[in-house]
C-alpha cells in the first residue's frame, strides 16, 4: 500500500506510542506520560508540528518539530527543535525519515517559522545533511575534575539538594550581543512537566550584574558522578563577571557534595566562554553534539559564534 505522509491525528497516539516503545523499551505507560506532557501541554499543543507517515491504518513514521523560543538579536523568533523521530522497522530503507522532514518545506502545507534546529545523533545526521540543513558547528565538551575518589563514596546528588534551593522557574534576559534560547518561566513550567532526573540552579549576583546556571547530576560507568552545566546566562557580556560567576559555582559545589567532575558543552567559535572556561581550569575533550540549523534566520546568519547553546538547550536534558 501506498505511503501518505500528513498531519498528525488524533487516532494515531496509540500506534506512535507503541512504536516509540517498541524502539527504545520505554514501557508504554512510561511513554504515554511523555507524549502527553510534551506535546499536550498548553505551552506547546498549539505550536507543535507533528508529521505522521501512514500506510493505510498504520503509522510508518514519525517526526515532530517542537516550539522552542530562541532570542535572536534581541527578539524571540518563532523556532522550532527537529526531534523524536523514528520509522517503523518494516518501513525502512525507503527513504521515508528525509521525506518526513522535507515534508514541513512544501509551500501547500503552510507552515510558517523564522528557524529550525536540531542535535542529530550521527546515525540520522547524514539524512539532515541531504536535506540542505546547516551544521555551523558542533558542541565541544569541556571537564572540570572534582572529587573523583571521594564521589565513589558518598551521594553527591542528595548532598547537593540539601545544600541548595529547590529549583524554580525563572525569567531570565541574556546579553544583547549575544543569541541564545530563551529563559522563560511557562518555559520551565512545560519543560518542568516532562523533565525527569537530579537538577539545580545556581545564581550569582554581584555588582549590578546576574548570571544563572541550570545543572543536572548523571552516574556514568557505574562511579563518575559527573554534574552537568546544562546552561549559562549572565546579564552583560563581561568576562571578569562571567568568571567570578564559575569561581563562585565551583566553590559552592566543592562546600556542598563530592561530584567526580563538573562538565559543560559550547560553542567552540565562542572566545568569551572559552576563555571563561580556560581561566577556571576546564579542559576540552574528545566529545561533541552536532548542532545544525535552517530555515530564513539560518540562511541570513554568516557568523555563528555570538550563539550560546549548551547541552540544556536540547529536549533530552
Amino acid at each position: 500500500m501506498e505511503l501518505e505522509i500528513k498531519p498528525y491525528e488524533d487516532w494515531m497516539r496509540e500506534q506512535v506510542v507503541a512504536l516509540f516503545d517498541a524502539e527504545y523499551q520505554t514501557g508504554t505507560n512510561a511513554f504515554s506520560s511523555l507524549f502527553d506532557n510534551f506535546y499536550e501541554h498548553s505551552f506547546q499543543k498549539d505550536h507543535c508540528i507533528r508529521i505522521v507517515s501512514t500506510s493505510g491504518d498504520t503509522v510508518a513514521g514519525f517526526q515532530s518539530f517542537f516550539y522552542w523560543p530562541v532570542v535572536y538579536s534581541g527578539q524571540v523568533i518563532r523556532a522550532y527543535q527537529s526531534g523524536n523521530s523514528l520509522v517503523h522497522p518494516d518501513f525502512r530503507g525507503k527513504g521515508l525519515f528525509a521525506k518526513l522532514l522535507n515534508y514541513i518545506h512544501l509551500p501547500e502545507n503552510n507552515f510558517e517559522f523564522d528557524l529550525l534546529i536540531g542535535f542529530p545523533v550521527p546515525m540520522s545526521y547524514g539524512s539532515f545533511m541531504r536535506k540542505d540543513w546547516k551544521n555551523p558547528f558542533d558542541l565541544q565538551w569541556y571537564v572540570k575534575p572534582l572529587n573523583p575518589l571521594r564521589s565513589v563514596f558518598s551521594a553527591p546528588e542528595s548532598q547537593l539538594r540539601k545544600a541548595w534551593p529547590e529549583r524554580e522557574k525563572l525569567n531570565f534576559i541574556g546579553p544583547k550581543e549575544v543569541n541564545y534560547i530563551a529563559q522563560q518561566s511557562d518555559f520551565d513550567a512545560y519543560r518542568f512537566s516532562f523533565e525527569e532526573g537530579s537538577y539545580y540552579r545556581f545564581t550569582y549576583d554581584s555588582g549590578g550584574e546576574s548570571s544563572y546556571f541550570e545543572l543536572k547530576a548523571q552516574t556514568r560507568k557505574k562511579f563518575i558522578r559527573e554534574l552537568i552545566i546544562g546552561k549559562f546566562l549572565c546579564s552583560n557580556q563581561n568576562p571578569e563577571f562571567a568568571s567570578e560567576a564559575f569561581n563562585a559555582l565551583l566553590k559552592s559545589v566543592r562546600q556542598s557534595a563530592s561530584f567526580s567532575m563538573l562538565s559543560i558543552a559550547v560553542n567552540p567559535g565562542n572566545t568569551f566562554l572559552l576563555k571563561v572556561l580556560e581561566q577556571n581550569g576546564f579542559r576540552s575533550i574528545n566529545r561533541s553534539i552536532h548542532f545544525i540549523a535552517k530555515g530564513p534566520v539560518a540562511d541570513e546568519i554568516t557568523d555563528w559564534s555570538d550563539w550560546w547553546i549548551f547541552r540544556g538547550d536540547i529536549d533530552t536534558w
